[in-house]
């Protein structure tokens, strides 16, 4: 019998309050990450999952939120981004009062750390996101590795497009690691954006530091039935994101075959395009009455294109198509 919780017994279904600890979506949650992205047998044997070292959150942006609120003091501590990078990184940041030190990415396709300036600069954590959004490309593996071995701070990696990617998630490099913070979502591989739902993968001590942060009882219970049923059979999630995989590869090669783009990144769950004259391109689809981010986070010259249906990506296609029969016309 419960009396300590000051709940209405003479409420409706929703009188209690939900599950703090969230065990049971922890446990669902972990079978389908390990249903969908194995671990190498080596690191199965060494490392298991449990709620000790995985904390549900709201959303990927409530994780990056948790672990900047937990661990950085305002007005004195310091976080490296790596542009193009995802705009929340910086916007998070300037919330808490954290300053922010800007290390370009390299490598012509945006995939390449600065690990020496990343180590000598004066910043207590380092923010990445892989696959990267905007660019939608996979950072180095190299790099990263160098990054954990010599870094001393946090290294906090947003993977919300992981289940989309071809190489496997960096969560199994925690064992490894416990300065690595993986952040993870529910939205975009498991389709469940609406229950906006998203987790903290990392250390045991990591976790009970950003769960003692937490607001109590932060995930509605209606949300948590819904996401244990849509996670409880793992073989309809792969098929979901074998589907979109699929259709964003047919979309990748087909925009890489217009004239108007220069190049195409598609390691993501979206495609983002190079344009030689971005103007026309967004021009292009405006007139067509299509929706994409140019120059997404002021990386000038591109275009972030979500993935559509067949049907509306092929809309997309010919109106870039179209665009450009249109000024061979008027020439």
């Amino acid at each position: 019998m419960n009396l300590r919780s000051n709940e209405n017994p003479f409420g409706g279904p929703y009188r209690h309050y939900p599950d703090d600890d969230l065990d049971v979506l922890v446990r669902h949650y972990i079978a389908a990450l390990d249903a969908i992205e194995p671990p190498a047998p080596e690191q199965a044997a060494r490392w298991t999952w449990s709620s000790e070292n995985v904390l549900i959150t709201r959303g990927a942006v409530d994780a990056l939120d948790l672990v900047l609120r937990t661990f950085f003091e305002p007005g004195t501590d310091l976080v490296a981004v790596t542009p193009p990078n995802f705009a929340f990184f910086d916007r998070l940041a300037t919330l808490h009062g954290i300053g922010t030190c800007r290390v370009p990415l390299g490598g012509a396709r945006f995939d390449r750390l600065d690990v020496e300036r990343l180590v000598a600069t004066p910043v207590k954590g380092v923010l990445l996101c892989d696959p990267n959004n905007p660019s939608s490309t996979r950072l180095n593996p190299e790099d990263l590795e160098r990054l954990l071995a010599r870094f001393a701070g946090l290294v906090v990696i947003d993977e919300t497009y992981v289940e989309f990617a071809t190489r496997a998630s960096h969560r199994h490099l925690v064992s490894r690691h416990p300065n690595l913070v993986v952040l993870r979502s529910m939205s975009k591989g498991f389709a469940m954006a609406g229950l906006r739902l998203g987790a903290i993968l990392a250390d045991d001590a990591v976790i009970a530091a950003v769960r003692a942060a937490r607001p109590p009882f932060a995930v509605p219970g209606p949300v948590i039935e819904r996401a244990v049923d849509e996670l409880a059979d793992p073989a309809i999630l792969r098929r979901r994101i074998d589907a979109f995989v699929e259709e964003r590869d047919r979309l990748a090669a087909a925009l890489s075959r217009c004239p108007k783009v220069s190049r195409v990144f598609a390691d993501a769950g979206f495609v983002t395009i190079e344009a030689e004259d971005v103007a026309d391109v967004a021009s292009a689809l405006r007139r067509a009455r299509i929706a994409t981010v140019v120059n997404p986070d002021g990386w000038q010259r591109h275009v972030r294109i979500s993935v559509g249906s067949a049907g509306q990506n092929a809309r997309l296609i010919a109106a870039l198509h179209d665009s450009h029969q249109r000024e061979e016309d008027l020439t």
